[in-house]
């Protein structure tokens, strides 16, 4: 077999996609076949749909990501509160707070932001914002006093969410 041609056996050329067969060249077509075809109009689909997957999600950012307030009212001759605040990658800062006093800050990223307060021998943790909650609005504002931390987005209207617990 070594150097001879049997009938019926295929020579390939250097030509890509063409061979010869019984001394005749056959030629492949270098077409798309149906199977690419399917295969990249799936691909095709599969971008578009992250790109409006992306685009649905940023349709929230519209809104103007809020300040939040962390207001002391706790009682005017005790000791400062301690308060400090982050996200999953930014840490906001640590302020200490006498009666009245207010710690500000605006979220920068659409994320769950917490913070952490301790005064005297008492300790608490809160989500401090909550994108769900709190994105819709402009404002937001926390209050804490001896018996826990209360929400408003206005002022007016207090919720209490959060206790102060101790050891």
């Amino acid at each position: 077999m070594s150097g001879v041609l049997q009938k019926g056996m295929a020579k390939f050329t250097s030509d890509i996609g063409s061979y010869k067969k019984d001394g005749r060249l056959i030629r492949r077509s270098t077409a798309p076949n149906k199977m690419t075809f399917w295969v990249n109009s799936l691909l095709f689909l599969a971008l578009q749909l992250c790109f409006l997957s992306a685009a649905a999600t940023n349709e929230h950012d519209d809104h103007p990501l809020p300040t939040v307030h962390v207001i002391n009212a706790l009682p005017k001759s005790s000791k400062p509160m301690s308060v400090s605040c982050s996200s999953s990658n930014i840490d906001i800062g640590e302020q200490s707070l006498v009666n009245g006093e207010v710690y500000k800050w605006r979220v920068s990223q659409r994320k769950l932001h917490y913070c952490v307060a301790i005064w005297e021998r008492f300790f608490a943790s809160w989500h401090a914002f909550q994108p769900r909650r709190d994105g819709n609005h402009e404002t937001l504002f926390w209050m804490v006093k001896e018996d826990g931390f209360f929400i408003s987005w206005d002022k007016a209207k207090w919720v209490k969410k959060y206790r102060w617990e101790t050891e």
